[in-house]
């Protein structure tokens, strides 16, 4: 065999153990080249490394409601990887799972495949229980305890965390009266929560003081007295100054600790100040102003130095604090009172910017001819501090104008500079496209009771409207040059001659429909003629005594017999006649006295007085 096949047969069994035994460590061999002088140095290259998976998650259920997940982070092999799960599904991870066993076959992009088994285990109770209490011997006194006992659950490590700092310890001790609580939890983060209760073995007492600072112009003016509540009478006291009383009196500035015990052996030490008085200087250290109007967010901070403590804050809206939160706009006056009766006043003033406001408009354009209807509503804006963000609520921004093709609510929030929000809302109507013009028509008539057809000059005529709901608004023109807003106008045509009488209407849409007339008015005609006989018999001819007229407006008759007995009288243009009758009772057969008055449509008024014969 020749030294080239040598060669070629060393790296062919070379690549076959690389791949048996899927090296880890990057190999190389000698290779001969015959492009060169001798033998060259070739790299076979490192193989990847096997897959392998690092499980996470939520791998145990605390309750029957608690669900948990799986987090898979895969290494070796040659990304990309495919996950294939028990389930036949493809994520990676795993969410929102019960208890029980999942398997997934993780291959990697050169078809190594990796199978992972993964438990999520079922609740497990986790019973704990305190073991023992032990009350404070007083409610000062800081030697109570309590110990928990873990009764059952998974087993260690536990966590075990107590409410005032104390960790992984059973037992807390140097405990004061109170209520505490210790939560326990497992190597599954699992948990459970007792709350208990140190209690006193001695009623407690506290203790209140009064202190009187030194005033300033007497040094030994301080005192403290104390009032004792609770525990155990009687009391024990020992000043820092040696005093026993309960009380001191007449001392100077400094420190005074007092050890004040009831008689159950309780034990209480404190300690009081007295000053000397010092100037109170206060400053104005921050305002915050209100950043929208009407609200409750100013602020006032005051710095204040000096006096004698305590220091008494008198505010003119009653707030007792040195700072005060959650102010409207106004002036707020400061009165600080120190322990030694020394006082400051000061002023702060919290502004607020002008209201800001949002008023919706809306207006519909319609289309007369075609009958299309587009809506428009903008928003005018006015206060708080520019500029302003416009949102409406189709989800349009920065506009102050929108179209809308609906009714419904329309709805925009404004919010200016500082963050203060205004919402407003108008709910318009829309009307559906291709709208029919509403009805209207008109009927003409005399104001006065006539079957005469004819229209005179300077005769009253009524012009009854058959208007539609659609229409808000209408004009009269009765082509004399007179026009009428009226529904039901009355109209005197003054001269004769042929009128164009057109009623417009209007819908509040602005388009209009029109109905026209022609008016034909005559010259007037004035005439009345008055019978001089009658024959009241009941044949249907000639029965009653009844005028007859022509352009009149008004008529009244009265019968009379020649006694001046009044018979009969008729009032008004419908003339019903007489029948020669008075109260029902027939009149006998002779002459009767009628008298008539009657206007005419020019005004004038006539009277007229004759006789008339009555035939049986």
């Amino acid at each position: 065999m020749s030294g080239f096949r040598k060669i070629v047969a060393l790296i062919f069994m070379l690549s076959l153990l690389q791949q048996a035994f899927a090296l880890s460590a990057p190999k190389s061999f000698w290779a001969y080249n015959p492009g060169s002088q001798g033998l060259e140095r070739t790299d076979l290259g490192q193989p990847a490394a096997q897959l392998s998976v690092k499980v996470s998650g939520k791998l145990a259920l605390c309750h029957h409601l608690d669900r948990g997940h799986i987090i898979l982070e895969v290494s070796g092999g040659t990304p990309p990887y495919s996950f294939l799960w028990n389930n036949q599904e493809r994520t990676q991870n795993r969410h929102n799972l019960f208890a029980g066993t999942y398997t997934v076959f993780i291959t990697d992009s050169q078809g190594r495949r990796h199978e992972e088994r993964i438990v999520i285990q079922p609740p497990f109770p986790l019973i704990v229980e305190m073991a023992g209490i032990q009350a404070a011997s007083c409610s000062g006194t800081p030697d109570g305890s309590a110990k928990v006992n873990i009764r059952f659950g998974r087993g260690e490590p536990y966590k075990i965390l107590w409410s005032h700092g104390l960790e992984d310890e059973l037992e807390a001790k140097g405990l004061m009266p109170g209520i505490y609580s210790v939560k326990v939890i497992d190597m599954f983060n699992c948990d459970a929560t007792l709350t208990f209760e140190i209690k006193s073995n001695a009623d407690s007492f506290e203790v209140k003081e009064n202190i009187q600072q030194i005033s300033c112009s007497d040094n030994s003016s301080g005192a403290i007295s104390l009032d004792i509540t609770g525990g155990k009478a009687p009391y024990t006291f020992l000043w820092s100054n040696g005093m026993t009383t309960k009380d001191i009196s007449g001392v100077g500035p400094g420190k005074y600790e007092v050890a004040i015990k009831d008689q159950a052996g309780c034990t209480i030490n404190k300690t009081f100040e007295i000053k000397s008085p010092s100037t109170v200087e206060v400053t104005v250290s921050r305002i915050q102003h209100n950043l929208c109007h009407g609200a409750s967010d100013g602020e006032i901070d005051m710095e204040v130095k000096g006096g004698q403590a305590p220091l008494i804050f008198s505010w003119s809206n009653g707030a007792t604090s040195q700072n005060l939160r959650g102010l409207k706009a106004g002036t707020y006056t400061l009165k600080i009172k120190d322990a030694s009766g020394c006082e400051v006043n000061t002023q702060v003033m919290v502004q607020e910017p002008q209201k800001l406001t949002a008023r919706l408009e809306s207006s519909i354009e319609l289309n007369c001819e075609s009958g299309e209807a587009t809506g428009f509503a903008w928003v005018n804006i006015q206060g708080g501090v520019s500029p302003y963000t416009i949102k409406w609520g189709t989800g349009e921004t920065g506009k102050n104008e929108i179209v809308f093709n609906r009714p419904g609510e329309i709805q925009v929030e404004v919010v200016d500079n500082t963050g203060c929000t205004v919402v407003e809302k108008l709910r318009v109507d829309f009307p559906f496209n291709n709208l029919i013009a509403g009805r209207i028509d008109f009927n003409v008539r005399k104001l006065s009771f006539s079957s005469e057809p004819e229209v005179h000059v300077l005769e009253p005529l009524v012009f009854e409207s058959e208007i539609g709901e659609d229409f808000i608004a209408w004009e009269w023109d009765f082509g004399d040059g007179a026009t009428a807003m009226d529904r039901d106008p009355v109209h005197v045509f003054k001269k004769p001659g042929e009128f164009d009488v057109t009623l417009r209407g209007y819908d509040i849409y602005g388009c209009s429909s029109v109905q026209k007339r022609l008016v034909t008015v005559l010259e007037t005609e004035e005439w009345v003629t008055i019978p001089n006989a009658f024959t009241p018999n009941g044949d249907g001819l000639n029965d009653v005594f009844r005028p007859v007229y022509k352009g009149l407006v008004n008529f009244e008759m009265d019968i009379f017999n020649h006694w001046g007995e009044h018979l009969f009288a008729s009032r008004g243009l419908e003339i019903s006649g007489w029948d020669g009758t008075n109260k029902g009772r027939l009149l006998p057969r002779g002459n009767y006295i009628y008298k008539v008055q009657y206007t005419t449509i020019t005004g004038e008024t006539v009277q007229k007085t004759g006789t008339v014969t009555l035939v049986r």
